[in-house]
C-alpha cells in the first residue's frame, strides 16, 4: 500500500477557497481538419530530433477523409515531404497476407484449419522436415497468430548480417533456408507465441500454390486493389512504381546510421514485409477492410481475430495478421512495422488511423501522435455538453450519457491529477459516459455524517447539471477505494436515486486493521531506520487516537473499515447485489526491493483474502482482478499502486454491461 499517500491524510489540511463553478461548453469544430494538422504541427515542433511525421484518417461515415504531415523526406538534403509520398510499411503488411488467405477461404480455396503440407512445395516442406518440424500437424492458422513453433530468423544476428552487407540480394528459398539454420522448433503447434516473419515467408508460398500466381500479383487481385482504388501500392523490385506515384520517403534508423535507400528492400520483401504505400491507402485498406469491402462474409471475417490459445496459457493480443490494442483506452486492431509505421481500426470511432514516423527509434512520437489524433478525432465525434471545475470537483458531461462515473482520488490527490493519472475520459467520451471527478480525498475511513453530507453533494450535483440517475458507477484509488465502497453502500441502504449499479476500487486499503497490525510489525523491525519508521509510526498514532487501543480499537475500527479480515466482518452488506470489482497489482518484488515490505503487508494480498471471504459467502457479482506489470505512474515511474492498472476499454465494457 502506499503508506506516503496515507501520511498526507495525517499531515495535511485542506484549504478551500470559495468561487463559482466554472462552466465551459464544448468548443465548436468550424475546422476540424485544420485541428488534425495543428496536432501534427505541435509535435513536430516539441520534437526537435524527428525527421518527419505523416498520417491519415480514414472515417468515410464521419465524412472524415484526412492526410497530413511534417518533415523532411530526405535529411541529408532537406527535402520537405509531401504528405501522399509512400513508404515501406515492413510487418504492417502482414494483415495485408492474413485477409488474403481469408479471402482464399471465402473463395472455397482453402481453410485455415488446412494443414500447410497441402499447399507447400516439395523443396519447403523436405527443408523444414529434416529440420524436425512436422508440417503436417501445423495449420495454416498457426502461421497466421505466430503459433507454429517456428523460430525466426530475423533476429539480432540477422540485422547485423543486414547491416555489413546492406546490398545482397536475398531470396525467400535462402531465408527460409536460414529460418531452419537458427534453432530447433520451438515445440508443437499451439504451444507457445513467438513472432516470426518465416511464417509469413510460408503464408506468400501458400498464396502462390493455391492461386497459381506469383504472390505480390495474387495480392492485388484477392484485395481488390483496383476495386479499392489503391493505386500506389506495390512491393518494390518485384513490380514496377505504378503510374504518377510519388517517390519513396527516406526512412531511418538512426541508431545504426541505417537510410532504407542504401539497403536492397529484399531483407524484408517476401511476406513478412515489402508493401509500399502512402498512409491514405494504408488507412482505407484498414478501413476497407474492417467494413467487408474485401471479405464480405462476415463469418469468414471475423476469423481473423481468432486467438489461438496456447499451451503456456499466457495471454495473447495476437490475432491472424493482426493484434489487439488500446489507444486511450478504446480498442484498436491493427499492426505496427520495422520502420515506424502502423495503422489501426477503431470499432468505437468507425475509423482507421494511420502514422510514419520517418525515424524508427521514435517509437515514443509515433504512439503520442496515435494518441493526439484519438483524442482529437473522439472530441469531433462525441462532443461534450459541457465541463465544469468546481471547488469539490469536475464534471465532463457528454450529450447522449448513457451512464455517469464519479471517481474518488487517492489521498491528497485532486480531480486534476486523477484525470492526469488515470487516462479515461477519452474512452468515456467514446462510450457516452460522463465522468464526475471528486475533490475529496483525506480519508482513510468516512463517519456516518460525512457519509450522509457526500451523499447529499451528489444529489446537488445530479440535480444541478441534470445528470442521468439509473446507471451510476463509482470507482477509488486507494483510500478512496473505501470512500467509494462506504458511500455506496448508504446509497443502496437509503435506496437513494443515486444508487449505484457497480462499484470498484484500485488498490485500496480496506482492512484498516490489517493496516494497524502491519504498521506495528513494521516499528519492530531492526533495520528500519528513522525516516522509514516515520510512516508505521505515524499511522499507528492515527488510529490509536480515532479509535483506542488494544480490542477497543479492533471493535471501534470494525464498523468503520469496510472490511476486517481478523473478524471476517463485512461492513458494506448492501453492495451484495451490486456489481463490484477490485484492481491490483501483487508485485511482490516490487513491494520487498521499493519499500522493503512482504507481500503479507500489501494492499493486494489483504485484498485477495478479502475476495476469498466474499466468494465463500456467494458475492455474485463480485470479482477480483490481478494485472501483472501494468502499474505505472504518468511520469513513467514503475509502481503498482496506480491508476493504470485498469484497463480502461475493459472498464466501459464492465460499466455498459
Amino acid at each position: 500500500m502506499n503508506f506516503n499517500q496515507i501520511l498526507l491524510i495525517l499531515l495535511c489540511i485542506s484549504i478551500i477557497s470559495c468561487k463559482t463553478d466554472k462552466v465551459t461548453d464544448e468548443k465548436k469544430y468550424d475546422k476540424p481538419i485544420d485541428n488534425f494538422q495543428s496536432i501534427i504541427d505541435s509535435i513536430y515542433k516539441s520534437n526537435p530530433e524527428s525527421i518527419g511525421i505523416m498520417a491519415h484518417i480514414e472515417s468515410p461515415k464521419n465524412g472524415i477523409s484526412w492526410s497530413g504531415g511534417k518533415g523532411y523526406s530526405d535529411l541529408e538534403n532537406k527535402t520537405e515531404l509531401i504528405v501522399n509520398q509512400p513508404a515501406l510499411i515492413a510487418s504492417s503488411i502482414k494483415t495485408y497476407i492474413a485477409a488474403s488467405i481469408l479471402r482464399l477461404q471465402e473463395q472455397n480455396i482453402l481453410t485455415i484449419e488446412d494443414d500447410i503440407a497441402k499447399f507447400l512445395s516439395k523443396e519447403t516442406y523436405d527443408l523444414f522436415e529434416s529440420d524436425g518440424y512436422d508440417f503436417d500437424s501445423i495449420k495454416i492458422k498457426h502461421l497466421l497468430s505466430h503459433t507454429s513453433g517456428i523460430e525466426d530468423y530475423a533476429n539480432k544476428e540477422y540485422l547485423d548480417w543486414v547491416d555489413k552487407h546492406p546490398k545482397h540480394r536475398w531470396s525467400r528459398k535462402e531465408q527460409l533456408e536460414l529460418a531452419t539454420q537458427v534453432g530447433n522448433p520451438l515445440g508443437k503447434p499451439g504451444h507457445t507465441f513467438s513472432y516470426a516473419d518465416a511464417n509469413y515467408l510460408l503464408c506468400t508460398e501458400i498464396i502462390e500454390q493455391a492461386t497459381k500466381k506469383p504472390f505480390y500479383e495474387a495480392i492485388r487481385t484477392l484485395l481488390k486493389y483496383e476495386t479499392l482504388n489503391l493505386n500506389n501500392t506495390w512491393f518494390p523490385t518485384l513490380e514496377e512504381k505504378p503510374t504518377n506515384t510519388l517517390e519513396l520517403v527516406h526512412q531511418y534508423w538512426t541508431e545504426k546510421n541505417w537510410d532504407s535507400y542504401n539497403q536492397d528492400i529484399s531483407w524484408d520483401l517476401y511476406g513478412g514485409g515489402g508493401i509500399a504505400t502512402n498512409t491514405e491507402e494504408l488507412a482505407k485498406f484498414s478501413y476497407n477492410l474492417f467494413n467487408k469491402k474485401i471479405i464480405e462474409n462476415q463469418d469468414v471475417l471475423n476469423l481473423i481475430f481468432s486467438k489461438i490459445e496456447i499451451s503456456s496459457g499466457k495471454d495473447n493480443k495476437y490475432g491472424l495478421g493482426l493484434s489487439e490494442t488500446e489507444v486511450k483506452g478504446l480498442k484498436a486492431y491493427g499492426h505496427g512495422g520495422f520502420w515506424g509505421t502502423v495503422v489501426l481500426y477503431f470499432p468505437k470511432l468507425d475509423a482507421s488511423i494511420s502514422v510514419f514516423v520517418l525515424d524508427r527509434n521514435q517509437g515514443k512520437l509515433r504512439s503520442n501522435v496515435l494518441q493526439a489524433l484519438v483524442t482529437e478525432l473522439t472530441a469531433q465525434l462525441f462532443p461534450l455538453e459541457k465541463t465544469v471545475v468546481a471547488d469539490n470537483y469536475e464534471l465532463h458531461q457528454v450529450k447522449k450519457a448513457e451512464a455517469t462515473l464519479i471517481l474518488y482520488p487517492g489521498g491528497g490527490s485532486t480531480a486534476k491529477e486523477t484525470k492526469e493519472e488515470f487516462d479515461i475520459l477519452t474512452a468515456a467520451r467514446a462510450n457516452n459516459i460522463s465522468v464526475l471527478l471528486m475533490n475529496f480525498n483525506r480519508h482513510l475511513w468516512i463517519d456516518e455524517a460525512k457519509t450522509k453530507e457526500l451523499s447529499q453533494e451528489l444529489e446537488e450535483i445530479y440535480s444541478k447539471y441534470k445528470l442521468k440517475k439509473n446507471d451510476v458507477f463509482i470507482g477509488g484509488m486507494s483510500i478512496g477505494g473505501n470512500v467509494a465502497l462506504t458511500l455506496s453502500n448508504y446509497l443502496h441502504q437509503e435506496k437513494t436515486s443515486i444508487a449505484p449499479k457497480g462499484v470498484f476500487i484500485v488498490d485500496s486499503p480496506l482492512d484498516l486493521y490489517a493496516l494497524y497490525e502491519s504498521s506495528i510489525i513494521d516499528t519492530k523491525n531492526p533495520e528500519f531506520d528513522e525516516e522509514r519508521l516515520a510512516e508505521p509510526k505515524g499511522i499507528i498514532n492515527y488510529l490509536e487516537a480515532n479509535f483506542g487501543q488494544e480490542e477497543k480499537l479492533l471493535k471501534n475500527i470494525q464498523e468503520a473499515s469496510p472490511f476486517t479480515l481478523k473478524t471476517r466482518y463485512i461492513n458494506i452488506p448492501q453492495l451484495k447485489g451490486c456489481k463490484l470489482r477490485f484492481y491490483t497489482e501483487p508485485d511482490k518484488q516490487w513491494w520487498k526491493e521499493n519499500r522493503q515490505t512482504d507481500f503479507e503487508y500489501t494492499n493486494a494480498y489483504t485484498l485477495r483474502k478479502i475476495s476469498e471471504i466474499l466468494n465463500e459467502k456467494q458475492w455474485m457479482k463480485f470479482e477480483i482482478i490481478e494485472t501483472e506489470n501494468k502499474g505505472y505512474r504518468a511520469n513513467g515511474e514503475r509502481h503498482p499502486h496506480s491508476w493504470s492498472i485498469v484497463d480502461v476499454n475493459d472498464l466501459m465494457m464492465w460499466i455498459g454491461g
